[in-house]
């Protein structure tokens, strides 16, 4: 789903991806070693995600990352290394057995949300001497608590839907073709992924337009604005400053294609 929704730059990312049995709910495992200059940058979608500070002589940090509406920014310490997963649309219920509705905006340490799992994780995290072996620990979690269950058939296609139309549907036709009540839709949607249907279309519309960034960048924002499917250039300027932190007049490619991306697809 996401053109680019976690953005590294200043240093290497390393991915591995999921097994089979997880790979409907998850984005690649990703890893970062912090050097002088590095920064990431995180921007709004229908994704959540689990991450983990490393740090020497220290025991690991783990929180499960809820739903971003705005855009984050930050410099971590270096010599510190990150890992994580991004968790598709629709996973992070699935995740956590609480609404999502309940975590937008919230970082969690990961003992709130699956205590039971959460300290022999730590501990495997702990005696891990390799990126493989920090991944492997990350991936008996992720099917410890994902493996065998599936996404409400009405979520999976609405996400579908809106995913294939880049965000450009109205709400009602959204609810006619899961067939069910625009309201049940809002409440289903914010129990399984904590974003209304409105804002799910946004934020798929504004991943659009970062993937337009890499692939048109010369375009106007006039132009870019009918191609996306925004009222006008105006409402476009509006929803990516909200939304990104910047106007496209202030942006220009490198914004986006200087980033290394973990993408969740």
């Amino acid at each position: 789903m996401n053109a680019a929704s976690a953005m590294v730059q200043g240093a290497e990312l390393r991915t591995r991806r999921a097994s089979p049995a997880v790979t409907p709910f998850l984005g690649c495992y990703w890893w970062v070693d912090v050097e002088h200059g590095t920064r990431l940058r995180t921007f709004p979608d229908a994704c959540t995600g689990v991450s983990i500070v490393i740090q020497p002589g220290a025991a690991p940090e783990c929180y499960f990352i809820g739903p971003r509406l705005i855009p984050r920014e930050g410099t971590p310490s270096v010599g510190h290394s990150l890992f994580g997963v991004r968790l598709k649309p629709g996973a992070a219920f699935l995740f956590t057995r609480n609404p999502v509705r309940d975590l937008v905006g919230e970082r969690k340490r990961l003992a709130e949300i699956a205590p039971d799992e959460a300290l022999g994780f730590e501990q495997r995290l702990q005696s891990a001497s390799t990126v493989d072996q920090h991944f492997d620990a990350l991936e008996e979690l992720m099917l410890s608590r994902l493996a065998g269950r599936s996404i409400h058939p009405c979520v999976q296609k609405a996400i579908e839907i809106v995913e294939q139309s880049g965000g450009q549907i109205r709400i009602a036709e959204l609810a006619r073709s899961c067939d069910i009540s625009t309201r049940g839709l809002a409440r289903l949607l914010g129990t399984w992924l904590g974003l209304s249907p409105k804002t799910l279309a946004r934020v798929t519309r504004f991943q659009r337009f970062l993937q337009h960034m890499e692939t048109e960048p010369n375009e106007s924002s006039a132009a870019r604005a009918i191609d996306l499917g925004y009222f006008d250039q105006a409402h476009l300027t509006k929803e990516v400053a909200q939304f990104f932190g910047a106007t496209p007049g202030r942006m220009s490619p490198h914004h986006v294609a200087d980033f290394s991306k973990t993408r969740c697809e």
